[in-house]
């Protein structure tokens, strides 16, 4: 007969693990379904083309989502199939989230946070997605479980009502140091080869162990020191790069903070945007989890731990917005993330209590599936814009349109044999786009104020004399037409391309051909910060592309 310590609360599940096991196959088919679905979005496109030269780092991310698209496609290829790595990397984003659930708050909360995280739109279209955001998610928790094995050693009690684990046993000694803190550190500096978004994780930990008089007395040992030396080793390669190349990655991004006035309206649009992204159901709920840990403060340690972890990046990126660039809601996901861990301890104290936090779970899996089965339907085959035309003027979706019938197109013309040729474009976002579409066939480089790591992928005095193909929406290539005259013989205007889904027309392309090359092109990397101060108030062109796609990395 059980002991009274191994019976089941009301409420609870019995095998917890085996439920995460199930939630997370049932979750890795779902998301295998979207990537072979949807077509490749802009930020994938531009990262498999900048992913085909191995750098130490790149313009936009630190190096290891590049790198592992590098070392992948020779097998995949640069379709759709290269985000296998990415979708079964978030399987185990999810197992790492259940595990520092499991150990803070108990195994049943860690069910229920892994069900959250997945139920939440961004996660779930990110978790297979070509975007430095898997590897930086996977590590940070990969961190943040070392270290809470290492500040909080045994099984604990659930953060929201106190019930004991039902774990028997005594609790297991606390790991030493040693094996704690270089192994985060390490973690640590994995997320920070991921995305720079690292230095805000470590900046809270640093937070956490100033605040209580353990901690402080923490930092007194060198353990802590040698992890933190150890996350610089592994992010060096990222740091190497930017000295080579006058701090230009950190300089465009930071250069977003700069102060352009106050603007209450950008702030809330962003608060907004996290709360669609999230979706409304998940981050309601995740807000008063939250702003319940806020409440019990430093005397619940494991909350606090967990709090001071996600701050730094949740009010830094919705703040900034009050007087710099508007931002983007995707950028306080790794902030949002350190939280669900608590959404899942006061669900699961609920669940014990009453019933609706199941029926939440099925409604919230009933809408996520009939958001994501009409997103994708429309992004593959367009009948949005048929059925509701005004509702769908600017459609986000076509940045899933890949232009793939590009390449046997410029070929039924006879341009992929034109001697010496290269391409274009008019943007970065465009320049992905044409890369992907070309399949390599034709050099891509890009001409304007804003080329990203384009401007880095080629030594651009080696195209004088060549002719180029100019290629890109209307309103990029108008933009920039008048400029060009001045670095090629001539300019000869080609009959126009268009590019559709569905049997309709959706992308039309403006192509010129540019003879001769007569002086370099300029790498216009450097003009980056500029161009972000005028960025807001300048009014958007009338492109075919949308002006900002949801999945910007910018």
């Amino acid at each position: 007969m059980p002991t009274p310590d191994a019976m089941p609360l009301r409420g609870d599940l019995q095998h917890p693990a085996r439920v995460v096991l199930a939630l997370i196959g049932f979750f890795l088919v779902f998301r295998l379904l979207i990537a072979a679905s949807l077509g490749l979005g802009v930020d994938e496109t531009y990262t498999l083309a900048s992913a085909r030269d191995l750098s130490l780092s790149y313009f936009d991310h630190p190096p290891l989502h590049y790198w592992l698209i590098h070392a992948t496609t020779p097998w995949l290829g640069e379709g759709r199939a290269a985000r296998l790595p990415f979708v079964f990397l978030f399987a185990g984003t999810s197992w790492l989230l259940f595990a520092l659930t499991r150990h803070l708050f108990g195994a049943q909360a860690g069910v229920w946070a892994v069900l959250a995280l997945n139920l939440s739109a961004f996660y779930t279209l990110s978790g297979g997605g070509l975007v430095p955001d898997g590897p930086l998610q996977f590590c940070l928790l990969a961190a943040a479980l070392i270290l809470a094995k290492g500040l909080f050693p045994g099984a604990g009690l659930d953060a929201i009502d106190a019930v004991p684990t039902r774990l028997p046993g005594a609790p297991p000694p606390a790991p030493s140091p040693w094996r704690t803190w270089p192994l985060a550190g390490l973690w640590l500096g994995l997320a920070g080869l991921s995305k720079y978004h690292a230095a805000l994780f470590a900046l809270g930990l640093l937070g956490y162990l100033l605040s209580l008089p353990r901690g402080r007395r923490l930092l007194l040992h060198p353990a802590p020191w040698v992890g933190a030396l150890i996350a610089l080793l592994v992010v060096s390669p990222a740091l190497a790069w930017n000295v080579q190349h006058d701090w230009v990655s950190l300089a465009f991004q930071t250069g977003r903070g700069l102060p352009r006035g106050l603007r209450l309206g950008q702030v809330l649009a962003n608060v907004a945007g996290q709360m669609a992204w999230i979706l409304p159901w998940v981050f309601i709920p995740l807000v008063i989890a939250a702003w319940g840990a806020l409440r019990r403060g430093r005397g619940a340690e494991r909350s606090w731990f967990l709090l001071c972890l996600a701050l730094p990046t949740l009010a830094i990126f919705t703040l900034v917005p009050l007087w710099g660039s508007r931002g983007l809601p995707h950028w306080q996901m790794p902030g949002w993330l350190m939280l669900y861990p608590l959404l899942g301890a006061w669900l699961a104290a609920s669940a014990r209590r009453a019933v609706w936090p199941r029926r939440w779970a099925l409604a919230a899996g009933a809408a996520l599936s009939g958001l994501v089965f009409l997103a994708v339907g429309h992004a593959a085959t367009g009948l949005g814009r048929v059925w509701f035309p005004g509702l769908l003027a600017k459609d986000p979706t076509l940045e899933a349109l890949e232009w793939t019938a590009l390449r046997p197109e410029l070929e039924a013309r006879g341009l992929l044999d034109h001697p010496g040729l290269f391409v274009l474009a008019p943007h970065w976002i465009s320049g992905g786009k044409l890369d992907h579409g070309l399949g390599g066939a034709l050099p891509v480089v890009v001409f304007g104020p804003d080329q990203r790591h384009f401007a880095f992928r080629q030594d651009l005095g080696l195209l004088l004399g060549r002719d180029a193909l100019i290629i890109g929406p209307e309103g990029q290539v108008s933009r920039v037409l008048p400029d060009l005259t001045d670095y090629f013989d001539r300019l000869e205007e080609l009959p126009p391309l268009t590019l559709g889904r569905g049997g309709r027309p959706e992308v039309a392309l403006r192509l010129l051909l540019g003879e001769r090359l007569r002086q370099p092109l300029p790498a216009a990397y450097g003009l980056a910060v500029e161009r972000r101060r005028t960025l807001d108030t300048r009014p958007a062109a009338a492109d075919t592309q949308p002006p900002v796609p949801a999945f910007h990395q910018e």
